[in-house]
């Protein structure tokens, strides 16, 4: 479980550090947010996607 927690705070500071980026370079128009937004739904889809990858493999002992 250590491995998973070290997992989830990698993806948390990762969606902390997009943030700072996006706020140091200003306000986004709407159709920027739109996709800003999108792009993080998308990324942890995927997050989660990798999760659960892991998770089976674990299973299996590979």
């Amino acid at each position: 479980m250590e491995q998973k927690d070290k997992l989830q705070e990698l993806n948390k500071a990762t969606l902390d550090k997009l943030d700072e980026y996006v706020k140091s370079k200003g306000i986004a128009g709407d159709e920027h947010h739109e996709k800003i937004s999108t792009a993080k739904e998308k990324w942890q889809l995927a997050w989660n996607e990798f999760l659960e990858t892991l998770l089976v493999l674990e299973k299996l002992e590979i």
